[in-house]
C-alpha cells in the first residue's frame, strides 16, 4: 500500500505537475502574445487593420487641412499623429483611440466638431508608432502627457491679449483609460473629458475577456498572465485603476457606454460616474452595438448629447 501512494506520489510529482506547469505558462504565453506584442487584428470585412489604416490615411490626408505630425512621448518612444488646426477654432480635442486600434479609425471625430482644433495619434506599438509592448494604459498615460504637452505648443497663443483655448480630452476604451491615468499625474492636463467605454480597472477587464474568450478560469492563467506582462512590460498591472484617478479628478467629465457592452461592462463607466466630484459630470448609457461604436450606431443622439455638454463645461 505504502508503495502504490509513492508511486502515485511521484507520478504526480514528476509528471501531472511539470506538465500542468508547462501548459499554463503555454496558454499564459501565447494570450500575452495577443495582449501585449503588436497584433496586426483582422476586422470583420476580413480587411487587415494596417490595410484598412493605409487605405484611409490616403482618404485622410486628402483635406490639405489635416497634416501628418509626428512627436516624442515622455520615454523617448515617436508617436505618429494628425492635427488639423482651424481658424477661429473655440477649443482643442485631443482624441485618443482604443487598444488594438489606430488614429485612422476615429479620425471620423475630426469632423463631429467643426469648430475645434484637432489631434489625434497612434499610441505606442500601435499603428505608425514606436514601441514593443501595449500596457493597456501602464504605459500609455505617457503618450496622453506628450500628445497635450504637443499640442499646447501649437496652439499657444501668439501674443499676451490673446486667450488660451480649452483643451478637451475624447479617449475611447483604452485612450479614455490610459487619459484617466493621466490627469492623476498631471490633474491640471485638460479642462474636460469625454470618456466612451473605458474600463474603471485593468485586472477585472483582463480576467472577464481571458475567461470569455477562452472559457478556462481565471486561476491560475491570468494570474501568470499579469506577471509576465509586469516583466516583459516593466509595470504593474495591478496599480491600472483609472477608478482611483475619477476620485482625485477635478475636470468635468461626460461618460459614455452601450448598455451591453461584451467587452467592458457599463458598470465601469456607471462607478466611475458615481465616484466623480465635479458637479457638471455626466452619464449617457446608450442601446446596444459594439464595443465604442455608439457614435456610428446612433450619431445624431451621440454628437447632440456631447455638444450639450460641451456647451455646459466650455460656456
Amino acid at each position: 500500500m505504502n508503495k502504490g501512494i509513492h508511486k502515485i506520489f511521484k507520478f504526480f510529482f514528476f509528471f501531472v505537475i511539470p506538465i500542468s506547469f508547462i501548459c499554463v505558462f503555454i496558454i499564459s504565453y501565447l494570450a500575452i502574445q495577443r495582449l501585449v506584442f503588436y497584433c496586426d487584428r483582422t476586422l470583420k470585412s476580413g480587411e487587415k487593420l494596417s490595410a484598412y489604416a493605409r487605405r484611409r490615411r490616403v482618404e485622410i490626408l486628402k483635406n490639405k487641412d489635416i497634416k501628418q505630425v509626428s512627436f516624442k512621448s515622455k520615454d523617448g518612444l515617436r508617436l505618429s499623429g494628425f492635427f488639423l488646426k482651424r481658424k477661429n477654432a473655440v477649443a482643442n480635442m485631443l482624441v485618443c483611440h482604443g487598444y488594438q486600434s489606430c488614429k485612422e479609425k476615429v479620425a471620423d471625430v475630426f469632423d463631429m466638431f467643426d469648430n475645434f482644433n484637432m489631434l489625434t495619434f497612434d499610441f505606442r506599438t500601435h499603428g505608425q508608432s514606436e514601441g514593443k509592448f501595449r500596457t493597456l494604459g501602464c504605459h500609455e498615460y505617457k503618450d496622453v502627457i506628450a500628445a497635450v504637452e504637443y499640442f499646447n505648443a501649437q496652439t499657444k497663443p501668439k501674443n499676451r491679449f490673446e486667450k488660451r483655448l480649452p483643451l478637451v480630452i475624447f479617449g475611447f476604451s483604452m485612450g479614455g483609460a490610459s487619459t484617466l491615468r493621466a490627469i492623476k499625474r498631471e490633474p491640471n492636463l485638460c479642462d474636460a473629458l469625454i470618456v466612451d467605454s473605458a474600463f474603471a480597472d485593468l485586472p477585472s477587464v483582463i480576467q472577464h475577456t481571458f475567461t470569455t474568450l477562452s472559457g478556462l478560469p481565471c486561476f491560475p492563467f491570468v494570474y501568470v498572465i499579469e506577471r509576465i506582462v509586469n516583466f516583459f512590460a516593466g509595470c504593474d498591472v495591478a496599480k491600472m485603476c483609472p477608478l482611483k484617478s475619477v476620485k482625485k479628478m477635478k475636470q468635468p467629465a461626460f461618460f459614455i457606454h452601450s448598455c451591453q457592452d461584451k467587452i467592458v461592462h457599463p458598470n465601469d463607466s456607471l462607478t466611475m460616474y458615481a465616484q466623480a466630484k465635479n458637479k457638471h459630470t455626466k452619464l449617457w448609457v446608450g442601446p446596444f452595438c459594439e464595443h465604442t461604436l455608439l457614435r456610428k450606431h446612433c450619431y445624431n443622439r451621440y454628437k447632440k448629447k456631447i455638444d450639450k455638454f460641451l456647451r455646459i463645461v466650455l460656456g
